[in-house]
């Protein structure tokens, strides 16, 4: 059972009420729209603030705590969803049924996650500079980290050369050089202006009923001070204006090739169930085309898959190549696609995507974790819809509306990582 309510002016909390499981979850998520000024500061707060509070102003007292409450944990969350750009906190915890003597364990997650808000270790009124300057270290570095995951690396160069002029190129961890810059007052400043200017978006699951969770989330964010709310949101373009192609040259032995579509369709759109199946046949899985065509018999690739990007309406391939076959694979790539333009899918292939995705979707239930990202999913584009409800849409997508969707793709940007001599 999920219910949604409205606690403070742009302050959401969304409930699901569940005892499938021995533990509860609670995300709190402040709601920013994406753009370069801010992202490095959003991707920065959370670390920072959960370094420590007043009543516990180190990890080693934070770690004790959580140890007391059975060993319950609290991260940070940094999440991009389109241009829509959000930080805040994650926690698992014991229900309270499990704890000795039916202890109020969370309420007391409750109150340290109000502590984070309201109460962090602050000097001459802003954040402690060790604290900053210690997770400014830890982002750089994971920034930096970027570049060894070629495969990723890849699919970033194409994704930021594909957006260039659009708030999607922005990275979700910010940039090095605007990480640099950030000081304790101007990270402290950002801080107060997120708390009253942000929407936020609160999700609970587990025991409790909707009116005692929202009891308990009420003490935890009043106070909590609103202003005139930033609006976030993401535009979308829905069909290339023309084929751009990048090469780039690095030390490696394997090429990365990655292309980039317009779908024409994003999740807020009823078309989108037909999308996801499209997606699925193409390259989605390891019975799609991509896998059985151009890996599988042709053998042009060492991997080839394709994904979605939902909230803006791209699709992406990523596949790694021989050097050498970087036109051919290019080319048998569109092939499969144009394929799916054709109607030039069995239903063999059609079901057993269809019955993967439907696998994978039935899998969220049994994950706390996955059902609070479906959920925040949903409230970013003003939907209520559940799980169930998305199975049921995609038992019902025909041969016709997957072909009508796959006719809305068009090429946007082929991006080719080769080695320095070939």
């Amino acid at each position: 059972m999920t219910e949604r309510i409205e606690l403070l002016p742009g302050v959401f909390l969304q409930t699901m009420q569940t005892d499938k499981f021995k533990t509860g979850c609670i995300s709190v998520n402040f709601l920013r729209p994406l753009c370069r000024e801010e992202a490095s500061l959003n991707a920065l707060l959370p670390s920072v603030l959960l370094r420590g509070t007043e009543s516990r102003p180190d990890i080693r007292e934070i770690s004790l705590l959580l140890d007391e409450l059975y060993g319950a944990t609290v991260g940070t969350l940094i999440r991009k969803k389109g241009e829509v750009h959000s930080w805040g906190f994650y926690a698992d915890f014991i229900e309270d049924a499990y704890a000795l003597d039916g202890e109020a364990v969370f309420a007391e997650i409750c109150r340290f996650l109000r502590e984070l808000l309201f109460a962090p270790v602050l000097e001459n009124g802003v954040f402690l500079e060790s604290f900053v300057e210690s997770e400014k270290v830890n982002l750089c570095n994971t920034l930096a980290a970027e570049i060894n995951d070629k495969r990723s690396y890849a699919t970033i160069r194409m994704m930021r050369t594909m957006c260039e002029n659009e708030r999607q190129a922005i990275p979700r961890l910010g940039e090095r050089e605007i990480v640099e810059q950030i000081t304790p007052q101007s990270l402290y400043a950002h801080f107060e202006k997120v708390l009253a200017t942000s929407r936020v978006e609160i999700l609970y699951m587990g025991r409790k009923s909707g009116e005692e969770a929202a009891k308990l989330i009420r003490g935890m964010i009043e106070g909590l001070p609103r202003k005139e709310l930033t609006e976030v949101g993401t535009d979308v373009i829905r069909s290339a204006a023309e084929v751009r192609e990048l090469e780039e040259r690095m030390e490696v032995t394997q090429g990365k090739l990655s292309m980039g579509f317009r779908t024409g369709c994003t999740c807020a759109d009823p078309e989108y169930p037909a999308l996801l199946l499209l997606n699925a046949v193409y390259g989605g899985a390891v019975s799609s085309k991509l896998f059985r065509n151009v890996r599988e018999k042709l053998q042009l690739c060492y991997y080839a898959s394709s994904s979605i990007e939902k909230y803006k309406g791209l699709m992406v391939v990523s596949s790694g190549i021989d050097f050498e076959n970087y036109e051919v694979a290019k080319n048998e790539i569109l092939h499969q696609l144009e394929d799916c333009r054709s109607g030039n899918i069995t239903e063999e292939e059609l079901e057993k995507a269809r019955q993967r995705l439907i696998s994978g979707f039935r899998s969220l239930k049994d994950r706390p974790g996955s059902q609070d990202e479906f959920y925040f999913s949903q409230a970013i584009i003003g939907k209520n819809g559940t799980v169930d409800s998305l199975i049921a849409q995609l038992r019902e997508v025909t041969m016709g509306q997957v072909v009508a969707a796959a006719r809305k793709i068009t090429l946007d940007t082929v991006y080719f990582l080769k080695g320095v001599t070939d």
